[in-house]
């Protein structure tokens, strides 16, 4: 009997452990940056969600763009300004 409640208290004792591990791992996280391959953008020109992995991309005054398609690609190195969302405010 003594040996069958010294395991429960073994076990509860570890798993309480495991639970206060994981939060901390989980908590630190918030702080760290998204992962970007679970992170969805918007297509700057058909407005079309995709994933950052995608194969069609082009730099804008150091900016790198996802694109859905090169025909979006095409349209966008064509007249990026159209497409760039004016970030000073005016």
């Amino acid at each position: 009997m003594k040996k069958s409640i010294s395991a429960i208290i073994i076990i509860s004792l570890a798993t309480i452990s495991l639970k206060s591990n994981a939060n901390a791992i989980i908590d630190s996280g918030k702080t760290s940056p998204i992962d970007s391959a679970k992170k969805v953008l918007v297509d700057a020109v058909c407005k079309t969600k995709i994933k950052t992995n995608a194969s069609k991309s082009a730099v804008y005054n150091k900016i790198t763009y996802n694109f859905c398609s090169e025909s979006c690609k095409q349209k966008f190195l064509a007249e990026p300004t159209k497409y760039v969302k004016n970030k000073s405010g005016v």
